[in-house]
């Protein structure tokens, strides 16, 4: 009896070996020792005094919590420190402020305007002659980190009245005032491997893998007055939602 009681215990203990690994490395995150990845596994393990199996179980479970993210044949990158970001995607706002884990410093703009097709019509919900096709690349530090394509019909630019001709009265409306006259939106969350291909002039993601949240704004009518698609890189972001009773 009392060697099947010590043999439990020892299972106990391996079981919680990788929770205590767990603690050791999200303290050494807090404190700065890991900057923007974690070492390499074999490296971290010995530094942990631990086996890889160990070890990879630990990082499962930052995964998880979002702290870390796997990028294959690159490593573990540090994406928190695990502290609650303000807000999510349950606040009405633009998704690529707050989803973005960099800071914007700039913002890339332009437009082109073109005769609707099939896609266009569905996505705004109704057929319209000609449509804005507006892109903008969020940059930080002179390197773009999220693409988002804008779809316009041109009823929106003749109720707007936005001159365009003066391509920041544009960008102005699709950067901020939408967002502050729209009166709801729906938001659509699926995971692309087309970011890079879409975004054109830039490559925003290492991985090649994002988010990409469409979104589409409404206000005065019952069609949207804009279709958002928002590409936002894995490696530099999160998706949160906090809800509330």
């Amino acid at each position: 009896m009392e060697e099947k009681e010590n043999k439990e215990l020892e299972k106990k203990k391996k079981k919680l070996r990788y929770v205590g690994v767990y603690d050791s490395i999200y303290e050494k995150i807090k404190d700065g020792e890991f900057e923007d990845r974690l070492p390499a596994e074999p490296e971290l393990a010995k530094l942990m005094g631990v086996s890889r199996m160990t070890l990879r179980q630990a990082l499962t479970l930052l995964r998880e919590d979002g702290i870390i993210k796997n990028i294959q044949g690159k490593g573990n990158f540090i994406i928190s420190d695990g502290v609650k970001w303000e807000k999510g995607l349950e606040t009405f706002g633009h998704p690529v402020y707050d989803s973005l884990n960099d800071l914007i410093d700039e913002v890339e703009f332009q437009f082109r305007i073109e005769p609707s097709t099939d896609y266009t019509n569905k996505v705004l919900e109704r057929k319209t002659p000609v449509i804005i096709f507006a892109d903008r690349w969020y940059k930080s530090k002179g390197v773009a980190k999220a693409y988002t394509l804008s779809i316009l019909p041109v009823e929106t630019i003749k109720e707007r009245e936005i001159d365009l001709n003066n391509s920041e009265e544009l960008l102005k409306y699709l950067e901020k005032e939408i967002y502050e006259e729209a009166r709801h939106s729906n938001l659509k969350l699926i995971y692309s491997e087309s970011g890079n291909f879409s975004a054109i002039k830039y490559k925003i993601s290492e991985s090649n893998k994002c988010y990409l949240v469409t979104e589409s704004l409404y206000s005065k009518n019952k069609y949207p007055e804009v279709h958002n698609k928002h590409y936002l890189p894995i490696e530099h972001s999160h998706i949160e939602i906090n809800r509330k009773i």
